[in-house]
């Protein structure tokens, strides 16, 4: 009697996840999922240093025309950071994305530096914006720094 009620179970499950009416609102090709993947490239030159009192970061504000308030209300949004882009080696990591790091601080004396670092992202309907933070907050002793030149991955489905 057990196996007869699981079964009845199972199948009940399997009933309730087949027989879901299709989308609400904006449907896409023949009821199927709209999607769309937009590259983005910050060049180095390109990040904006915020400059906040105990809340200092990099960041970088794309226009994405494509993100409408119908994707906003109704879609997914999902960035990653893509390694090697444009060769056979590339890789793709979903943000927001934290590496722990070291560097040579000091050759002389063979020290070592250490800090974790933060990328991550908010959008708004038409726009994306990707901050840089590092935990050390070394770039408020460099002025010179600015993070290396990134690309990324828009993927917005609807």
């Amino acid at each position: 009697m057990r196996k007869f009620l699981g079964l009845i179970a199972v199948v009940g499950l399997l009933i309730g996840f087949t027989s879901c009416e299709g989308p609400q609102g904006e449907p896409g090709r023949d009821g199927l999922v709209n999607s769309k993947v937009i590259d983005i490239q910050i060049n180095q030159d390109q990040w904006n240093y915020s400059n906040q009192d105990n809340n200092n970061y990099f960041y970088g504000v794309i226009s994405v025309p494509e993100l409408t308030e119908h994707i906003y209300d109704n879609g997914l949004i999902k960035l990653y950071r893509e390694y090697n882009s444009g060769t056979s080696n590339k890789s793709q990591v979903e943000l927001p994305f934290v590496r722990h790091s070291e560097y040579l601080a000091d050759a002389a004396t063979n020290t070592w530096g250490f800090y974790t670092e933060t990328v991550d992202y908010e959008f708004a309907v038409g726009a994306v914006t990707i901050f840089y933070t590092a935990s050390d907050f070394d770039y408020e002793l460099d002025t010179q720094f600015q993070p290396e030149s990134m690309h990324f991955r828009l993927i917005m489905m609807w």
